[in-house]
């Protein structure tokens, strides 16, 4: 795992301190990490929803499963080629 820096507005590390105190995370940093996972998953989550807007049922899950191809394609070539 990478170590970076990074720099946050005070009362965001404030609404994670109180988290970590509220046990909801072991620490700040698994607060954080979290954090962006579930930001990809809203991002997706986006995505699907323009991808299918004004659609109907047949062509929306076709499209869906066009999106789902294509950004798990994607997470593999990321993946390929970080190792």
């Amino acid at each position: 795992m990478e170590r970076v820096q990074v720099r946050l507005p005070d009362e965001d590390l404030e609404r994670i301190g109180e988290e970590v105190k509220k046990g909801r995370y072991p620490n700040k940093s698994e607060a954080i990490r979290d954090k962006l996972r579930k930001s990809y998953i809203l991002e997706a989550m986006v995505n699907m929803r323009n991808a299918t807007e004004g659609l109907d049922r047949e062509e929306m899950l076709k499209q869906l499963e066009e999106t789902r191809e294509e950004m798990y394609a994607e997470e593999q070539r990321e993946k390929d080629s970080s190792n």
